[in-house]
């Protein structure tokens, strides 16, 4: 008798995470409660309509600012998560912006009415994403003889209808990102660099700063897919650089297969220091900031690299970067010729070549043009300039 109760019990708490899964799955409809002539399906993520803003990501932000927009031109806003593969009855909406299943399934939709489909890219092409993240993992592999594929970010679906036959492309990054879709795709693209979360004055940061010190720091700030992040580049070459100081912040412990491989230079290597997941309201994220004077980042694909904005923006850090990290680092970042450890140690050497008072002009620079070019506000001004573009265009 205990033991059907006791698994009743259990299909019954299973019963009701599937429910409540379903139904924080299930789409938002008619966000704002207006009633314009307009619909558009938002298909991109739905929490931050349910929950708010989590700082852990811009893309909570954005996604509401999206929403925001689309309701200034006109429309009633609808979301679905991107992976949401339920019914929608398409035949009520003028556009479907975003990505993933929802804005795919609709091309199956035979609809009769004239559809507007915007596709919101995050990173660059999959199909390059994908080659770059394998390609680094297989070098790993070759030096550690272990498959660690949890530590690329490899994504399963192509979705290929969305970065082909959409009526256009509103993409996050620079001309590097671009390039990856303008080889598939021939209609409008635009750019739009990405938003972060500022919360500290970088001038204050720069101003308390011991430069003396701080050019001796550098830091690694990223996030899931530590080999497609170059962090393993980056630990073979400061295990052999004991006199500089190295900073790593990121969620280690969710990858333990690299963890495993890399345990030496991550946890008994005296100038290695692995915090794990930062947040970037942290006093740790602040302190950081004051201490460290590059931010150093030899991803292989990227859509702006939003993790290295918010240590750009907020503390003047100054870029150590591959061109595939997607952010524009003009005269006061170092690049990463190629994605080696040789690469990454040539671009430390060059950093510890310049004179003090240089990093400090340079971390100005840097955190300037940040403040100016990746704010919220003008994320939300080039996305709704580039909206009106494209809906323009489309009028029936």
């Amino acid at each position: 008798m205990n033991f059907i109760i006791k698994n009743s019990f259990i299909v019954s708490k299973k019963i009701k995470q599937i429910i409540k899964r379903n139904l924080l799955k299930s789409p938002v409809i008619n966000y704002f409660g207006d009633n314009h002539p307009k619909n558009v399906l938002i298909s991109y993520i739905t929490k931050p309509f349910r929950k708010g803003i989590d700082i852990t990501h811009t893309s909570s932000a954005e996604v509401l600012e999206i929403a925001k927009i689309f309701r200034s031109l006109g429309y009633n806003v609808d979301a679905a998560d991107y992976d949401y593969d339920g019914f929608i009855d398409y035949s009520k909406y003028s556009v479907v912006f975003g990505f993933g299943e929802p804005l795919i399934n609709s091309f199956y939709s035979n609809l009769q009415n004239r559809l507007v489909r915007i596709y919101y890219g995050t990173g660059m092409h999959i199909s390059v994403q994908n080659n770059n993240s394998l390609k680094r993992i297989g070098e790993v592999y070759n030096k550690k003889g272990v498959w660690l594929l949890d530590s690329g970010r490899i994504v399963e679906k192509a979705w290929a209808p969305q970065t082909n036959i959409v009526d256009a492309m509103i993409l996050l990054g620079n001309e590097e990102v671009s390039e990856t879709y303008k080889r598939f795709f021939n209609k409008d693209i635009f750019l739009i660099p990405p938003s972060y979360y500022n919360l500290y004055d970088y001038k204050e940061i720069i101003e308390v700063k011991n430069f003396t010190k701080a050019k001796r720091n550098f830091l690694w700030f990223g996030s899931s897919g530590l080999i497609h992040k170059g962090l393993d580049l980056i630990l073979e070459v400061f295990k052999n650089l004991p006199n500089l100081q190295l900073h790593v912040c990121g969620p280690i412990d969710d990858e333990p297969g690299f963890k495993t491989a890399y345990h030496n230079e991550l946890y008994d290597t005296s100038n290695i220091h692995t915090h794990g997941f930062v947040k970037i309201d942290s006093p740790l994220f602040e302190r950081l900031l004051k201490e460290c004077a590059f931010v150093v980042y030899p991803s292989c694909s990227e859509g702006g690299g939003v993790s290295i904005l918010n240590a750009i923006g907020n503390g003047g850090l100054i870029p150590i970067l591959s061109k595939e990290a997607s952010i524009d680092i003009d005269d006061f970042g170092i690049s990463i010729e190629n994605i080696s450890s040789e690469a990454v140690q040539n671009a430390i050497e060059k950093a510890l070549m310049l004179p003090v008072e240089e990093i400090k002009t340079r971390s100005s620079k840097a955190g300037e043009k940040i403040n100016t070019i990746n704010s919220i506000d003008n994320y939300r001004n080039l996305l709704k300039t580039n909206l009106n573009r494209i809906l323009r265009s489309h009028e029936m």
